[in-house]
């Protein structure tokens, strides 16, 4: 087998299965209402699953970099599926609020293993120019999971059950774990592992020197707000959209489809600005583009007094468009900041996004413990952001001042 060959079979069998496993966290996302009413619990009880997934979620991340050299992608890739297929089978057997959470929590460690194994998985077999291209192209790639996922779990839902979402990808990741094991992946640790050992105490060190000596955390403070909108807001979309808007489950996986087309979208524009006008140029845009949609929903609201399915939806395609660009522009920085070191500052910077997004949610769990109406949510979330997204673009330009613009 070519290694042209060879690199195109690897390529396409990892990002089928981070497809697969990503697609657990989005394909209930339209039968959410459904979910809670069969369990019996409201809608602050029924986001709880989100914010124990989110907590499963950053411990795997911040645990990540401690271990991550210690085995091989592929083998990473292997236990991700696996864990994947356990929390699939729990949350289809849930009978009560209790047993899903703790197969959301299971399937959060899948995620979070899948998702940084892929990411240095490619920056392995990657240099410094084509490093922004190839992560581009995997996000775009794996973006099929949030546009067919949630669209496809509404139609599951509406036409059999809930459960069945979680049989489809049980099946599905059991298929490719299959495949993964009778094909070898291209790794770049495969012509010389280096011997490395499991030091949990000096990783920590790591993560402080970097918390506190690296350019990472105003690089990503913006970032790490547009990811604390987005958590909030997908906690409240099935209420928002199906419960005070009149949407069912289906055509809720329609709606959710403009945001995810719209990040779809955005993963394009930021490898070929990133590689023309360098790091400066390219956070203007991405954050342009995000203040564009908060501005744009604050801005409608004050005008008509409400918010209206399809503004919502223009406005999140929007959001979705400039955020997940800027996710991929900081990711690709966490990465060259220190080559040597990008286990350590992928990880760290995945759980710095992450907390965000959990912060999200428990905002949301605060307001509706208040309660506060899902429509209020969405403006007090896009008030919010809006403010700290500006804030943040004083912060990222103060840093790419002192790096020399240096990325």
């Amino acid at each position: 087998m070519t290694e042209k060959k060879r690199f195109c079979l690897s390529w396409t069998v990892m990002v089928a299965a981070a497809i697969i496993v990503i697609s657990a966290n989005t394909i209930f996302i339209p039968a959410t209402s459904y979910i809670a009413k069969d369990l019996c619990v409201d809608e602050a009880a029924m986001s709880s699953n989100m914010v124990f997934s989110r907590i499963s979620m950053i411990v795997c991340m911040f645990s990540f970099g401690a271990f991550a050299d210690l085995f091989s992608q592929r083998r990473l890739m292997q236990t991700g599926l696996v864990v994947c297929v356990v929390s699939c089978v729990l949350s289809a057997a849930a009978r009560n609020i209790y047993v899903f959470d703790l197969a959301q929590v299971i399937e959060a460690v899948s995620r979070a293993t899948i998702m940084l194994t892929m990411q240095l998985w490619i920056a392995g077999i990657s240099n410094k120019d084509n490093l922004a291209g190839r992560l581009s192209w995997y996000s775009i790639l794996i973006t099929i999971s949030p546009i067919l996922a949630p669209s496809a779990g509404g139609v599951i839902a509406e036409s059999a059950s809930w459960q069945y979402c979680f049989i489809v990808l049980a099946v599905l990741s059991l298929a490719m774990l299959g495949g993964m094991s009778v094909f070898r992946i291209q790794e770049q640790t495969e012509q010389a592992r280096p011997k490395v050992k499991f030091s949990p105490m000096e990783t920590l060190r790591e993560y402080r020197r970097v918390i506190l000596h690296s350019p990472l955390v105003p690089l990503s403070f913006s970032l790490g707000w547009m990811a604390w909108f987005e958590g909030g807001y997908m906690a409240i979309t099935s209420f928002l959209f199906v419960d005070e808007l009149g949407l069912n489950a289906a055509e809720l996986g329609g709606i959710i489809m403009f945001y995810v087309v719209g990040a779809f979208a955005g993963r394009f524009p930021v490898m070929y600005i990133q590689k023309r006008h360098g790091a400066r140029i390219t956070f203007l845009y991405h954050q342009a583009v995000v203040l564009i949609a908060t501005f744009g929903a604050l801005g409608y609201r004050l005008v008509t007094g409400h918010h209206d399915i399809w503004e919502i939806a223009v406005v999140m395609a929007v959001f979705g468009f400039g955020a997940s660009g800027m996710y991929i522009y900081c990711l690709r920085n966490s990465m060259v900041i220190e080559p040597e070191k990008k286990s350590v500052y992928t990880s760290l910077f995945n759980s710095i996004y992450s907390i965000a997004a959990l912060l999200g949610v428990l905002t949301i769990q605060g307001l509706y413990m208040a309660n506060f109406s899902s429509v209020s949510i969405f403006q007090t979330l896009m008030a919010v952001a809006t403010v700290a997204m500006l804030v943040g673009t004083i912060l990222h330009l103060k840093a790419l001042r002192k790096m020399n613009n240096d990325l």
